[in-house]
């Protein structure tokens, strides 16, 4: 059975209950569509709203709004497909969110294994351990 949006505004994706609430996602719009969401949220918020059809089409509103809003200011002769502007700032969102988790993960693993090199080289510096490869640096 599905999962429906607490005020029975729409289904979620089937058998998938995401682990950011409506409520929480609704609250975050704002800061979304003004480019302030917390990074720390934004994937949430993002699995959140392609999984849940009530909290996308509120995003896909406030998106609208917005742009239009900024259209109608820089008095743009260019026409605009704003629904897909939505889908083209969630996968930009989507890729940034990536490449700054490969990064974190990435620096994680280098630090790491320069601390165990750290390790290594005091040990055989101070002769606790013979690594033989290491011979005539010290």
């Amino acid at each position: 059975m599905p999962y429906l949006h607490p005020d029975g505004r729409g289904n979620r994706q089937k058998g998938v209950l995401p682990a950011m609430e409506c409520e929480r996602a609704e609250k975050l719009i704002q800061a979304y569509v003004r480019d302030r969401m917390p990074e720390k949220e934004m994937e949430e918020f993002i699995a959140h709203v392609r999984s849940c059809p009530a909290c996308y089409d509120e995003l896909e509103t406030y998106f609208i709004i917005n742009h239009a809003a900024r259209y109608l200011d820089n008095d743009e002769t260019a026409s605009y497909n704003l629904k897909g502007l939505l889908e083209e700032d969630l996968k930009e969102k989507e890729r940034s969110v990536r490449r700054k988790r490969h990064r974190n993960v990435f620096f994680s693993v280098l630090i790491f294994l320069l601390t165990v090199m750290l390790i290594l080289f005091t040990m055989h510096y101070l002769n606790f351990i013979e690594l033989p490869w290491l011979k005539g640096l010290f």
